[in-house]
């Protein structure tokens, strides 16, 4: 029986932070299917969600290191909400890279990879508005990292193809950086699921 309550507001306040996931993930994706002249403004959009996801992250930080007791271990939470963050920051990065390089046509392979994310972003969020029963989430690490699999491949065989047939070495660089960054924002949720498996692992 637990003797001191624990401040489980730490978990409304990861809801929250999570949101941004998919909210940033579906910005990123109408991004890449627009016009290249409405790219910019949909990636300043991206900008500004980032920038409430960092306020998001320090709101969970602070909550988590004044309160007496913590439902997880504090670091743990901690690792937890930056590991958000950094989706975020990498969903943001992405359409950074797209506008930066004037990239136009995309390749059916990056639009695979935004899917992927996109459910990864899903999954993620979904998956945080269940923390109070971290045990449970088995499912959601174990379909995280498939997709992450899943990017893998995509990513692979993308530059597999490219380095095959693209004669335009700017315009490969640039999908491939696209791509690149795409990669990276799916290795972030992994990193995410891994923590909160690790939450699991020490609350058996």
């Amino acid at each position: 029986m637990r003797l001191l309550p624990r401040d489980s507001a730490v978990f409304d306040d990861l809801q929250t932070l999570a949101q941004h996931l998919t909210d940033a993930a579906e910005l990123l994706a109408r991004q890449l299917g627009t016009d290249p002249a409405d790219r910019a403004d949909l990636a300043q959009r991206l900008v500004d969600l980032e920038r409430r996801a960092d306020a998001d992250t320090r709101a969970v930080v602070r909550r988590v290191t004044s309160s007496f007791v913590t439902p997880y271990d504090r670091r743990d939470l901690v690792a937890l909400a930056a590991g958000l963050d950094d989706c975020v920051d990498a969903l943001e990065e992405a359409a950074a890279v797209v506008v930066a390089t004037g990239v136009a046509e995309l390749p059916r392979g990056v639009v695979e990879q935004v899917a992927l994310v996109q459910r990864q972003a899903e999954v993620t969020a979904a998956a945080m508005s269940r923390m109070r029963a971290v045990r449970d989430l088995a499912g959601y690490w174990g379909e995280v990292g498939r997709l992450e699999h899943e990017a893998g491949r995509v990513h692979r065989g993308l530059l597999a193809e490219l380095f095959a047939t693209e004669r335009n070495a700017v315009a490969l660089l640039a999908v491939k950086e696209v791509s690149d960054r795409l990669e990276a924002a799916a290795d972030a949720f992994e990193r995410v699921a891994r923590t909160v498996e690790l939450i699991a692992a020490q609350e058996a």
